[in-house]
């Protein structure tokens, strides 16, 4: 939202006209509610933020994503045209039935409506965006109100504040880099809706431009309907040389403890540490045991 057009009217809403489910509260939209009660967690933390263009400095707050939404104007982090920020969950998102997250932005219209693309990842580095479609014909102005929600599908943003964009991870491709089962990483990416950026079918993407101050997508939270809260696999162990490390499938908004233990029974702590906020796996090297021989185990803590 730009504050700058907050004392605009409301009434200028959008005749529908496009295939895509539309405004809140309206029969076949898709819209979810900040309280929506299949909402289960929210992003903790983010692991890269790259502001874009015509952002000033007090909105570059990441943290103002974190946690449940509120469907306050102000509590956002503000992209800038062009930015991005990786965010990641007390668990990983996983694959359910229907929708399996959404992104909640803070716009006061139903009409002013800043989108961005949307990729998820398992490890970190190899993302995936869902498809998008955007049937806006003309280019918006920076104070239009008369975007149409059904005119736009994959598309993060697409509704007014307090009411998320869900995205259903049963609709991205099958893919060797990525396990919908397993999703540790979601990325949100502003759009810079002069028309130059084109959807999945190579269509103009067009929203509210230009914007200054606070351009682009202003983020106010990601909530997780289907999280992955079961058991993770050790991927390697073993010794070398002088050492002995131990690597697991991790998520970067959990913590695990290492333990040790001569016997299965008697177990020590070994260290205690955050997964990794960058991949999608941990590891622990230490000196190699010398006084006997150990077995060795990974606990995660927390929910």
């Amino acid at each position: 939202m730009k504050l700058r057009l907050i004392f605009l009217v409301l009434s200028c809403l959008p005749t529908a006209a496009g295939p895509y489910p539309g405004m809140a509260g309206t029969t076949g939209s898709d819209a979810i509610h900040k309280d929506d009660p299949r909402l289960l967690a929210w992003a903790t933390g983010h692991s890269e933020v790259l502001y874009g263009k015509d952002v000033d400095a007090v909105w570059r707050t990441p943290a103002k994503a974190y946690g449940k939404a509120t469907g306050g104007i102000y509590d956002i982090v503000c992209l800038g045209n062009g930015g991005r920020i990786t965010l990641y969950f007390p668990h990983p998102v996983r694959d359910g039935e229907g929708h399996d997250f959404a992104v909640f932005e803070n716009s006061f219209s139903t009409g002013f409506l800043e989108l961005a693309f949307v990729e998820v990842s398992s490890d970190g580095t190899n993302f995936t965006r869902f498809p998008s479609a955007s049937l806006t014909q003309n280019p918006v102005g920076a104070s239009d109100l008369t975007m149409d929600p059904t005119n736009l599908n994959g598309l993060a943003g697409k509704y007014h504040a307090a009411y998320g964009t869900p995205f259903d991870l049963a609709g991205l491709p099958v893919s060797p880099v990525l396990d919908k089962q397993n999703v540790r990483f979601i990325r949100i990416v502003d759009i810079i809706g002069n028309g130059n950026t084109k959807d999945s079918g190579n269509r103009p993407i067009y929203d509210p431009t230009p914007t200054i101050g606070s351009g682009g997508f202003d983020l106010e939270a990601v909530g997780v309907i289907h999280q992955n809260n079961g058991g993770f696999e050790t991927v390697r162990h073993g010794i070398a040389g002088t050492s002995f490390e131990i690597a697991w499938s991790s998520n970067p908004g959990s913590q695990y403890r290492v333990d040790k233990s001569p016997d299965l029974s008697n177990w020590l702590p070994v260290q205690t540490m955050d997964g990794s906020k960058s991949s999608g796996t941990t590891s622990l090297t230490v000196a190699k045991p010398t006084d006997t021989s150990y077995f060795w185990r990974v606990v995660r803590l927390g929910p």
